[in-house]
């Protein structure tokens, strides 16, 4: 957990080893706020789970709960509850002992971390680190069409990322000049890897564009990669198209196989065409820098647990008995920025965290009117 508890001894309830662990960015966000902000309030004020899940399976696929929040991710055996931790989580038993994929947990600890999440979001959504586009293009070539034979045992076109490393593409479509209809591997290569093997169909020379949906994410270069086949093209020269987010340029390849060959930068097309979208994915932004963030993370869920205790669902009349304002202290708190209130110390650190999200997340972020927006147009 990035984040977490520190315990407070106003609840008999065990949280589970992922709450109470030291947190990796050392932030606990019950430290340092309002004193009513305590686990009991919290747990006395969240709103009640379903408490029915499924037993485990050994022949069902887990995936990793705090990305998919889904309730199917959460399993009970022997009338304990277990939390998917691990992504493609299959056969492994949840009651080993020192389970990699598995945490037992409780019905109390998926409220607090349900609740967590929704903080996190909060902190996305107000410093608009929610997913952006930034540019959509397609590239192909649209001259005079001459038969050719490629050169080498591969042709690609290679992407190149640039700048932020939350600058992230999709391939949306695909196509491929060349004669008749006979279908050709497209190869998408990562770093030596091989990740995808699309079939793509010729539509007898003509950019027919075929729907594809790829998501390109990581580091370093990206490659499209087709065998060495006759194609139809243009005789003009291929420059490397520049773009602020990443470049685009044609490379041949020699080797045994896509992953693996030594690619050179070409200027001849290769027949292969796409629509491109790039994207600002900041999700790990939060995550790689809550350290940085901790003020306001935490002034977030100090502003949230306010809110919560305002709107009461669990219907607590109890208020003054757990040290939690009245409602009318409450609404200044939410609403007032004439004192050291709630609302007035989220608003600060959410302004300072702006400034640094400014300074650091990429250059085609600005600040204006109080919000960060994409400047869209060409990356």
């Amino acid at each position: 957990m990035d984040i977490g508890f520190s315990e407070d001894f106003t609840s008999d309830v065990i949280l589970d080893a992922q709450l109470m662990a030291v947190p990796d960015s050392g932030l606990y966000v019950n430290t340092g706020v309002d004193p009513s902000i305590t686990i009991n309030n919290l747990l006395e004020h969240l709103p009640k789970l379903g408490s029915s899940f499924s037993a485990w399976s050994s022949g069902s696929t887990y995936g990793k709960f705090s990305t998919t929040r889904n309730r199917n991710d959460i399993v009970v055996v022997s009338s304990l509850i277990y939390e998917s931790i691990g992504p493609s989580n299959t056969g492994n038993d949840p009651g080993a002992e020192n389970s990699a994929f598995w945490v037992e947990t409780n019905m109390e600890s998926l409220r607090l971390k349900t609740f967590l999440q929704k903080v996190k979001d909060r902190v996305y959504s107000d410093l608009g680190l929610t997913r952006r586009l930034v540019n959509n293009q397609y590239l192909y070539d649209n001259g005079i069409g001459y038969a050719k034979t490629l050169t080498n045992d591969y042709s690609a076109w290679v992407l190149e990322p640039k700048g932020s490393d939350y600058v992230k593409f999709r391939i949306n479509e695909l196509c491929l000049r060349k004669s008749g209809s006979t279908p050709v591997n497209v190869y998408v290569v990562n770093e030596g890897s091989l990740l995808e093997t699309i079939t793509l169909a010729p539509d007898d020379g003509r950019n027919t564009f075929r729907a594809v949906n790829i998501d390109l994410i990581g580091k370093g270069r990206f490659y499209l990669v087709i065998d060495n086949t006759d194609i139809i093209s243009s005789n003009a020269t291929v420059d490397p198209h520049k773009f602020k987010g990443f470049v685009a340029y044609m490379a041949t390849g020699t080797g045994d196989a896509p992953e693996t060959a030594t690619y050179n930068y070409h200027t001849e097309s290769n027949g292969l065409g796409m629509n491109i979208t790039a994207y600002l994915d900041p999700n790990k932004f939060i995550d790689n820098n809550i350290i940085e963030m901790a003020p306001f993370v935490k002034a977030a869920f100090e502003y949230m647990t306010f809110q919560m205790f305002l709107s009461n669902p669990n219907q607590r009349s109890n208020r003054t008995e757990r040290g939690i304002p009245e409602e009318n202290m409450l609404i200044s708190e939410l609403k007032r920025y004439d004192g050291d209130t709630v609302v007035r110390r989220y608003k600060h650190e959410k302004d300072r965290a702006m400034k640094l999200v400014e300074r650091v997340y990429d250059t085609e972020l600005s600040e204006k009117d109080g919000k960060l927006n994409v400047k869209i147009g060409s990356i």
